[in-house]
């Protein structure tokens, strides 16, 4: 070997070690912080873990405690009567009367005959129909009231006008024909009816002295209603 190889062969030997970047402490000190890195990641999920139990637990509660209420509610409620069939119907005494509602056509008949209402603290609605019929102007039976003609033995009914009433009576067949005294300016008028009893329009003055309503129209209106009763 000359010379020239040696150096070449010394030439490729390695040079000096370098000095270590750490030491024994850094070693210790990052092991210590990666140990307490994985227990803080294990105290972590252990947290999520116990929350998200009691979020379970929680909402199992509270649908249980739902369908308990419901169930409470249910066996609470009233028993309810059985079926059509058990419940007694009505005697009909709740109800008021209403007024038949045979409305006049264009020739002021009524139609199909209702049965009728004696007394004088009743309005009989066929006979306050057929009359509010025959009257000018927009009567209705709704507006009607019993009339100062009407006797516990007839049916009555009438309406207040603007310068006095009319009222009107119907007495049966057979039956005593007596009409109350009326003010001084009134008019009466008597009609035999279709079944043979008696139809009495009666107009009564507002104002002592001015002429009854209707006064020249009573013997009209009469021939008109009477065939109806």
């Amino acid at each position: 070997m000359d010379e020239r190889e040696a150096e070449t062969l010394f030439s490729a030997v390695p040079g000096e070690v370098p000095p270590p970047t750490f030491s024994v402490d850094d070693v210790v000190r990052r092991s210590k912080r990666e140990t307490l890195r994985r227990r803080n990641r294990i105290t972590v999920g252990a947290a999520a873990l116990v929350v998200a139990a009691g979020f379970g637990t929680w909402g199992i509660v509270g649908v249980s405690s739902d369908k308990s209420g419901s169930a409470s509610n249910s066996a609470a409620a009233p028993a309810q009567p059985g079926g059509p069939a058990a419940r007694p119907f009505s005697n009909g005494d709740d109800f008021p009367d209403q007024p038949s509602r045979q409305g006049a056509g264009e020739t002021g008949r009524t139609g199909p005959r209702a049965e009728g209402t004696s007394g004088c603290g009743r309005v009989d609605w066929e006979l306050a129909t057929a009359l509010a019929g025959e009257l000018p102007g927009h009567f209705t039976a709704a507006q009607a009231s019993p009339g100062s003609v009407c006797t516990t033995s007839s049916r009555g009914a009438g309406f207040p006008l603007p310068d006095g009433t009319i009222g009107a009576a119907v007495f049966a067949r057979g039956t005593a024909v007596n009409v109350p005294t009326q003010p001084a300016g009134s008019v009466t008028v008597r009609q035999q009816t279709g079944s043979g009893g008696t139809l009495v329009l009666v107009s009564v003055p507002g104002t002592s002295g001015h002429p009854a309503p209707y006064a020249t129209d009573l013997t009209r209106f009469a021939a008109s209603l009477a065939p109806r009763f």
